[in-house]
């Protein structure tokens, strides 16, 4: 049974909902301006424009908006998909973004932290061009977007321009301008022969945007020293921002201006793109903005998937088993598993090619795995299924099939796939107890043998427990 939230009760006018949920929504702030004889036309009036207005923000975070009338009152009913993020909510009645909306991982803050660190921050949130969100929103924590900002003033260091400034040095020989003043008058005295001044250019990185940059690192830095209680991957990204402050620590940190901001040269191409990216990243640094704790300000509206942060955690779990147990692997990230599809006569729209997650050639053997951001596994423990909803049944069909299908194109005799699901750490532990955290079955076909696999793992595996996925990849 989905839950019911009132926007209007929510502090702030902040709406927070969590992602692979659904939940009916009572907009009691419309209610007072349905005023007449027949006031649920009116607020269905109300909703449907507020429905519209917003269309562009749900779709950002793949959200599944829809007006809801039980017989007493019109409610809004929201699905939400595998997408996280805050974005803002325009008021139909002033035509302005006064409200937000916040999705937030299902499996908790703390449970994305260590995903984010365990895949080397590989998955990152996007930034949207939008209007900011009304308030500072202390309900996403700052870490998440101290982790935008740092990359993208990493790529604004790799990219910084060189350019020829005057220096003032004393050399051995002559160089540039030479003050033979000075050498005459306080050199050759004190048989400083090969002491001399000189003035001349030289190539030398953008000391401006190193002092800006290093200001804004300084900054970043300040605001993730106050959240170490977040866990172990704030201390990484601490780390993170004290290795981008050693490279730039020959510039004093300057605090820069809008105009210094908007004067800085661009480059061209790729190096453009970093430049603006990174620039951005400054001046939210230097508004405050995305530091949320640090200020009744504005925040950034952002999206982030958790389907392909799974995606990428499942790699690195099994880049880390594999090292344990040998094996060669590839990955869809680096565009290492693509199989194309070739219809004849060609199919426009249609699929073009099958890209499992994770290979990994052991011996005689491919293994094939799929990570599912889907409440799939839990459903089927808790549940059973055939208490399971037909459609959760469908979905999992699918997924198997989909899976069968990438085993039905390798050329490999024995075949293992496998389906991985997350779950709560509380029930890895009791699967884990009861031996029940890998389910399999056999398919036979002439002279090939497809295993099929089903898993989960928590959002947070230590060295000591690799040993219980070892068997995803045992023949």
């Amino acid at each position: 049974m989905a839950s019911v939230q009132s926007l209007q009760s929510v502090q702030g006018q902040v709406l927070d909902v969590k992602d692979s949920h659904s939940e009916y929504i009572e907009l009691d702030f419309l209610e007072q301006y349905a005023q007449g004889r027949y006031p649920e036309k009116i607020t269905a009036k109300l909703v449907n424009q507020f429905l519209s207005l917003n269309r562009r923000s749900f779709d950002q975070l793949d959200l599944e908006p829809r007006s809801h009338y039980d017989g007493d009152k019109v409610r809004l009913s929201l699905s939400t998909a595998s997408k996280i993020g805050a974005v803002p909510l325009w008021s139909p009645v002033t035509y302005k973004p006064e409200f937000s909306l916040i999705v937030k991982p299902r499996f908790g803050w703390n449970g994305i932290g260590p995903l984010l660190s365990k895949t080397g921050w590989r998955t990152l949130p996007s930034i949207l061009q939008m209007p900011q969100l009304k308030i500072s929103e202390r309900r996403v924590p700052p870490w998440v977007l101290s982790s935008v900002v740092l990359r993208r003033l990493e790529g604004l260091i790799q990219q910084l321009d060189r350019r020829f400034e005057m220096t003032d040095r004393f050399h051995r020989i002559p160089k540039g301008k030479v003050d033979w003043g000075d050498y005459a008058r306080n050199r050759i005295p004190r048989g400083q022969f090969l002491n001399i001044h000189c003035h001349y250019p030289e190539l030398q990185d953008n000391r401006d945007l190193k002092s800006m940059v290093h200001f804004a690192l300084q900054k970043q830095k300040e605001s993730l020293e106050t959240q170490r209680n977040f866990g172990t991957h704030v201390m990484q990204l601490i780390d993170y921002c004290e290795g981008l402050i050693q490279q730039v620590s020959d510039a004093t940190p300057r605090r820069p201006s809008k105009l210094m901001i908007e004067k800085m040269p661009r480059q061209t191409g790729l190096k453009m793109q970093a430049m603006d990216r990174g620039l951005e990243a400054i001046e939210w640094t230097v508004e405050e903005k995305g530091l949320a704790g640090l200020g009744d300000l504005h925040g950034l509206p952002w999206e982030m998937s958790m389907a392909e942060l799974f995606e990428s955690y499942v790699e690195s779990v099994m880049e880390r088993l594999t090292r344990r147990v040998g094996g060669h692997l590839r990955s869809a990230r680096n565009q290492e598993t693509t199989i194309p599809i070739n219809w004849q006569p060609p199919i426009i729209g249609s699929q073009r090619s099958l890209k499992p997650d994770v290979l990994v050639d052991r011996e005689d053997t491919l293994h094939i795995i799929d990570a599912k951001y889907k409440d799939h596994w839990e459903d089927l423990n808790l549940q059973g299924w055939h208490q399971l909803q037909e459609e959760i049944r469908s979905r999992h069909r699918n997924d198997l099939l989909q899976v069968l299908a990438y085993a039905s194109v390798a050329e490999q005799k024995e075949i293992q796939c496998t389906l991985m699901y997350p779950c709560r750490r509380e029930t890895w532990d009791s699967l884990i107890e009861r031996g029940r955290h890998i389910h399999s079955a056999d398919i036979t076909q002439s002279e090939r043998r497809i295993r099929v696999q089903l898993t989960a793992i928590p959002f947070r595996i230590d060295a000591g427990e690799m040993g219980h996925l070892e068997a995803v990849l045992r023949n």
